[in-house]
């Protein structure tokens, strides 16, 4: 099947669906619940700064959800090109994804910026998480 076939394929709505999902996993991944408190203290982000930067905040969801939305659109393409009809091969299609392509570009990144190993942690965490699991979703609505 060739890519320009899957594109016009594509279900977007499902797209759509799977990138909320993937948005609000970060959103609980970054939350209290898990690694704000962490995350902030790498960032060495303090709750005066958190507070300063809520007027910007609609501007940044709105991007984040704009970038998700990309990556979700990718992992579609290939989940459906690929007729990837189980959930674990879904998953394992997510997996490959973020584990051999995203963290590598992100751990080259963050050594150039000198970023904590906790903090790399987290960051690939989320990813490779992300990407598991919207194969996963993809994969199992096919």
């Amino acid at each position: 099947m060739s890519l320009i076939y899957t594109i016009i394929h594509l279900n977007y709505l499902t797209v759509f669906v799977v990138t909320i999902a993937g948005f609000l996993f970060g959103w609980l991944w970054y939350s209290p619940v898990l690694f704000a408190r962490a995350w902030m203290a790498e960032m060495k982000f303090s709750g005066e700064k958190m507070h300063a930067a809520k007027p910007g905040m609609a501007r940044l969801m709105a991007t984040s959800f704009a970038c998700t939305f990309v990556s979700t659109f990718a992992v579609s393409a290939l989940i459906t090109a690929h007729r990837s009809e189980s959930v674990l091969k879904g998953a394992m299609y997510g997996g490959f994804l973020g584990v051999m392509l995203v963290s590598p570009r992100l751990l080259n990144g963050g050594l150039w910026e000198n970023r904590s190993v906790s903090l790399q942690a987290i960051t690939l965490g989320h990813e490779i998480l992300l990407f598991v699991m919207q194969g996963a979703i993809f994969a199992a609505l096919l």
